[in-house]
């Protein structure tokens, strides 16, 4: 598998639950459905690599356990605003773990993990900013608008915004490979 795709499917496999959330809420407008749909598939993945052995990624244990706690106190409740939470949490949390040196090794194929690694490193500190960002927005918005305003601007800022950073990056490390393989060609030691 490319590098694109191996990224996209790990990375969208630690957040499905979340959008499965988002799709179902914004499909039916009940969100205890949406809630319940997120919990389930949060569970079923994480069974799913315990029954197949799998290595589960700390982003998958956080998002589990944040539909878990803040999914299970809006069914209680009743109350949206716990689930309208989430994101500011998952968000905060991913920041944290992103300002951890290494953390992008698990979505880069094997293939460029080592020459890549200073890079990613740098990415992954610009990553944690967006995280810390839209969880200041959402937090925002919890306060400010009704559910359905807030699940829109989550279906669309989120994935807008990864998109965004992720085609930058991309072409950015993709530049810096092609510069490296012209130094190296040319007989020229590479540039830092």
């Amino acid at each position: 598998m490319n590098g694109l795709g191996y990224t996209l499917r790990s990375f969208g496999s630690d957040l499905a639950s979340m959008i499965l959330f988002l799709v179902v809420f914004l499909a039916t407008r009940n969100i205890v459905l949406a809630t319940g749909a997120g919990i389930l598939l949060g569970v079923g993945q994480v069974v799913w690599c315990l029954v197949r052995k799998e290595t589960i990624g700390m982003l998958q244990w956080a998002g589990l356990g944040l539909v878990l706690t803040f999914g299970i106190a809006t069914l209680l409740t009743g109350d949206p605003r716990f689930i309208m939470f989430k994101p500011t949490a998952i968000h905060l949390i991913l920041g944290a773990v992103m300002l951890k040196k290494g953390w992008m090794l698990r979505y880069a194929s094997p293939d460029v993990r080592g020459p890549a690694t200073p890079l990613l490193n740098r990415f992954g500190y610009v990553w944690a900013g967006l995280m810390f960002l839209t969880a200041a927005l959402n937090l925002i918005l919890v306060f400010t608008v009704d559910p359905l305003t807030w699940a829109i601007f989550n279906a669309w800022f989120s994935p807008v915004s990864l998109i965004a950073l992720f085609a930058v990056q991309n072409v950015y490390m993709r530049s810096k490979a092609a510069e490296r393989h012209y130094d190296l060609t040319a007989g020229t030691p590479p540039a830092p």
